[in-house]
């Protein structure tokens, strides 16, 4: 088991006109309160620490400008940050203090440009004050093996970023990690995306089904199982039964005997026993 989350934006902000999971009126009331729905981190912590396992938090630095006049660009651009944000460099330090593994979500066009890669990388090891070897791309954007290699080339040790967009399994039966470059950069498979499972909602117990499904495949398989919920659906309020599901998945393989680890933890048990 491998356990993820991309920081994507930290706060709640076009979402409040084109998005209520609680209807028109509390909508309107959700304007003018105040609070973090979508900081989600105290959340993740208490709950991964009472099962005592970790995971890693990729952050993003997105480059990409605002065009206000297409709302289908706003969800790449509106509610960006930057990692030394006070706030941001804070709860990366706190999670990294503690055990958990700091990793890049490169930005959308990093896939393509080494140079947007390395700037990205660099700006988040200052913050962080140690080197970042993990990353998985923004949309989980690939061009293959460009973005590989350029990866490789800045330094990173693994990506992430294998898998579906719009489903769940394992992409080309991957069900295990694999060296896409025949040299020792690591390919960490994505197998569980937490807004894949939701995007047609038939409820929680339909959702669970599937998930279920994809554990005794990985365990039939004797694969690695990287499941990836975004910090932000962890609030019951926004995102109801999201959370839920994930402390599921959780309690289902513990009980299986599962290993648990961030990608840096996967990255070191492969490399090991190579």
């Amino acid at each position: 088991m491998c356990l993820t989350h991309d920081v994507d934006r930290i706060r709640k902000t076009y979402q409040y006109i084109t998005k209520s999971s609680k209807g028109n009126r509390r909508r309107m009331r959700r304007l003018f309160e105040f609070g973090n729905p979508y900081w989600g981190f105290p959340t993740i912590m208490r709950l991964e620490g009472k099962f005592e396992v970790r995971s890693t938090f990729f952050f993003l630095q997105e480059s990409k400008k605002i065009n206000l006049l297409r709302p289908k660009d706003w969800a790449l651009s509106v509610g960006k940050y930057r990692f030394n944000n006070k706030r941001v460099s804070e709860i990366i330090k706190m999670l990294d203090r503690n055990g958990w593994e700091i990793g890049l979500h490169g930005s959308y066009e990093s896939c393509k440009y080494e140079d947007l890669l390395q700037e990205e990388k660099k700006e988040l090891e200052q913050v962080l004050g140690a080197e970042v070897i993990g990353i998985r791309q923004h949309y989980l954007n690939l061009e293959i093996p460009h973005t590989w290699k350029i990866q490789c080339e800045v330094g990173f040790l693994y990506d992430a970023s294998f898998g579906f967009r719009d489903e769940i399994g394992f992409r080309d039966d991957r069900y295990l990690p694999f060296h896409p470059l025949d040299n020792s950069f690591l390919e960490i498979p994505l197998t569980l995306m937490d807004g894949a499972l939701f995007s047609n909602y038939d409820g929680e117990d339909v959702v669970w089904d599937k998930c279920f499904n994809v554990i005794k495949t990985a365990e039939r398989q004797r694969g690695l199982l990287t499941v990836l919920w975004h910090q932000r659906v962890f609030n019951e309020d926004e995102f109801p039964g999201w959370s839920n599901v994930y402390t599921k998945i959780l309690k289902e393989c513990m009980e299986r005997g599962a290993y648990f680890g961030t990608c840096k933890d996967i990255r070191d048990l492969w490399v090991r026993n190579e």
